[in-house]
């Protein structure tokens, strides 16, 4: 079912300059005036009841809603809204929106300030959030639909893409299929789509086609490394027989200096075996005289028992007198910090009762003063006799003193009460504080008593220390005091004299022989290694050669398959081109530029089939027709019609007809906005 929209009424409420001002409208309507008068200012505002924007589509933050003084500044503290009244199929919908400023008062400050703004939603009188309204008004057209059939020119301002897009459902969605059947390759072309449409196909191989040049430019680099990186080939077959001679030399000057060596080592092991006999009566040394000084110190000991037991229970006695006196101090002084704090806390509730049987007295003082004087007229400065006000005021009088003298028992009362609770307080401190004394004066004589009996212990231990006196040991013994001792000494300087001293051997010439024969044959073999690497590069070179050119078919298959796209592609287009300019009466559509290399390159190109001019290079009449008729194709596709505003239709002889609500505006000399 075909949807018509059109629109009845609008009001505009300090919109734009306009502060208010309520428009009806025709199937036709003509809005009349001079420049400035608000012909714009009307098709903004349908435009912002709908969507938020204006006719060229900018949002309120960027295009001024608010009316402006002649200092260029917006006035304050207005709401600003639009309300239309639509016609959807015979049904009333009434649309309102309303830009409020939002103003707040801050602490400390007396004037209000704007602190940004709110804008509020109906939609038939119901109050709506904003993803409600916009949702209800979408269901009536959609936002990008609605403004290509209400703008001549909104089409023609399009990208091309979206302008190929749009004609391709117009033309009733030409497929690759049907135009796939016209060449073989075109089809090859469909089997390897694997769900892709044909564009995304072709960027597919684009970015394949990239990563394949890319490897392509680093190839002949790689190459070029790898050739200043190989060294000249040697003479291998020199280089052998070099290698030979220096192995043998080099084994010949081993040979000798092992013989030296030889000789050294057997002086060695002798040596060493005498040494080794000489370590095991060293060690007998030492056990022996290790055992003399164990058995002296046993002796001692034995001797000494009971003077060392004596001294070991009078330090362990000291120990635990000192450690009784330390934490009985401890004790003494934390009952004697408590007592200090009670005794503070019950002077604070003391003088806290002092104060409060003072502002009891004083409290207790006040009484009630009303005035004698009568009372006396405001105007006329006399006193009033009238009985009724002077009975009223003698109740009223009677009621403040009644009042008055309520409120001073409670807070008597009140500060009885607080005082009372003092009392309490200092009382249950004070039973705190006689125990705490009770406490320190038992803890006094139990540790002076303690003190005692620690005393006369240590006294008497003290008194066992004097009377077990040690002995003297003799426990610094030496080796030559042993028998023993000195025999095994006697066979330790016998076998050290058997000792010969080592001969000296000069291997410094056959030494540095081997050494220069070594770097020789090392630098024979690193010559002859060279031939792997020098192999090893040859082949890396056979390897990026093959791959250049495997990867140059590639590049060249990648291509072939976007040369066959572009001509799908094309001939699609070509379809599309001839099906949509069947559907339209003033405009042509050209799917492709010419380029000056004279090749095509994809576009959508508007032609007035009136003048044969591009839609950008004929005159302003010729454009507003040619949006006219691609707006009533647009309908009748989308089966929708909304009201189409036309911007200086003065300019227009002769307005292409359409079925669709038409609103001019129209420049004129009047001075005063028309409505016709």
């Amino acid at each position: 079912m075909k949807k018509d929209v059109t629109v009845k009424e609008m009001t505009l409420l300090n919109f734009k300059g306009i502060q208010k001002r309520t428009i009806k409208f025709g199937q036709t309507t003509e809005i009349r005036g001079a420049n400035a008068t608000g012909k714009s200012t009307i098709n903004d505002a349908f435009m912002w009841v709908l969507f938020g924007k204006d006719a060229h589509g900018n949002g309120d933050t960027k295009f001024g809603i608010k009316t402006v003084g002649p200092d260029g500044k917006a006035y304050e503290k207005l709401d600003h809204e639009v309300t239309a009244i639509l016609d959807v199929n015979g049904e009333e919908v009434t649309l309102r929106r309303c830009y409020t400023e939002k103003w707040v008062t801050k602490r400390g400050s007396s004037s209000p300030v704007l602190e940004g703004h709110t804008t509020d939603y109906f939609y038939n009188g119901v109050p709506l959030k904003e993803g409600e309204y916009k949702a209800k008004i979408n269901a009536l057209i959609e936002e990008q639909l609605f403004k290509m059939i209400t703008n001549p020119l909104h089409f023609a301002g399009l990208d091309w893409p979206v302008q190929r897009e749009i004609l391709l459902q117009i033309a009733g969605g030409v497929s690759y299929e049907e135009i796939a059947n016209s060449k073989d390759e075109f089809k090859a072309i469909l089997t390897q789509l694997s769900g892709k449409d044909l564009a995304e196909f072709k960027a597919e191989i684009s970015a394949r086609k990239k990563k394949i040049q890319e490897e392509l430019t680093k190839i002949p680099t790689r190459i070029d490394e790898i050739t200043r990186n190989t060294p000249v080939t040697p003479d291998y077959a020199a280089l052998e027989a070099e290698k030979e001679r220096l192995s043998k030399a080099l084994e010949a000057v081993e040979t000798a200096m092992n013989d030296k060596s030889k000789a050294n080592r057997e002086h060695y092991e002798k040596a060493q075996a005498t040494q080794k006999e000489i370590n095991g009566y060293r060690s007998e040394q030492q056990n022996i005289l290790f055992e003399a000084k164990q058995a002296a110190q046993k002796e001692g000991y034995e001797k000494n028992a009971k003077a060392n037991e004596a001294k070991n229970q009078y330090e362990a006695k000291k120990r635990e007198f000192d450690s009784y006196i330390a934490s009985s101090d401890r004790e003494i002084s934390d009952i004697n910090r408590n007592i200090s704090t009670i005794e503070a806390d019950i002077t604070t509730l003391t003088n806290k009762v002092i104060d409060k049987r003072k502002e009891w007295s004083q409290k207790d003082e006040e009484t009630y003063q009303v005035s004698t004087t009568g009372l006396t007229c405001p105007i006329y400065k006399t006193l009033c006799s009238d009985a009724s006000v002077l009975q009223m005021d003698s109740e009223a009088k009677g009621k403040a003193k009644k009042a008055f003298e309520e409120a001073k028992e409670k807070a008597l009362t009140e500060i009885h009460n607080a005082g009372c609770e003092l009392n309490n307080q200092i009382a249950e401190k004070n039973k705190v504080l006689s125990g705490l004394r009770t406490q320190l004066t038992e803890r006094t004589a139990e540790i002076s008593n303690k003190k005692t009996e620690y005393t006369t212990e240590l006294g008497r231990l003290s008194d066992l220390v004097k009377n077990t006196p040690l002995e003297e040991v003799n426990t610094n013994i030496k080796g030559e005091d042993l028998p023993t001792w000195n025999e095994l000494e006697a066979k330790i300087k016998t076998l050290s004299a058997s000792i010969e001293e080592e001969p000296v051997t000069d291997n410094s010439e056959l030494t540095a022989q081997k050494r220069s024969l070594t770097a020789e044959l090392d630098e024979v073999k690193r010559k002859l290694s060279l031939r792997s690497v020098i192999e090893s590069n040859e082949k890396r070179k056979a390897e990026l050669l093959s791959q250049e050119k495997d990867l140059a078919q590639q590049k060249a298959d990648l291509e072939k398959q976007e040369f066959v796209i572009d001509d799908f592609t094309k001939a699609r287009m070509e379809e599309v081109e001839r099906r949509v300019n069947e559907k339209f009466q003033l405009v042509r559509f050209r799917m492709y530029s010419q380029q000056i290399n004279g090749g095509e390159k994809p576009d959508c190109i508007l032609i007035s089939k009136t003048t044969g001019a591009k839609f950008l290079d004929t005159n302003n009449a010729d454009k507003i027709n040619i949006g006219l008729d691609i707006i009533n194709t647009l309908c009748d596709f989308h089966e929708v019609s909304a009201p189409i505003f036309i911007d200086n239709a003065e300019g227009v002889n002769e307005v292409f007809p359409v079925s669709s609500q038409l609103i001019k505006l129209i420049v004129t000399t009047e001075k005063e906005l028309t409505i016709v």
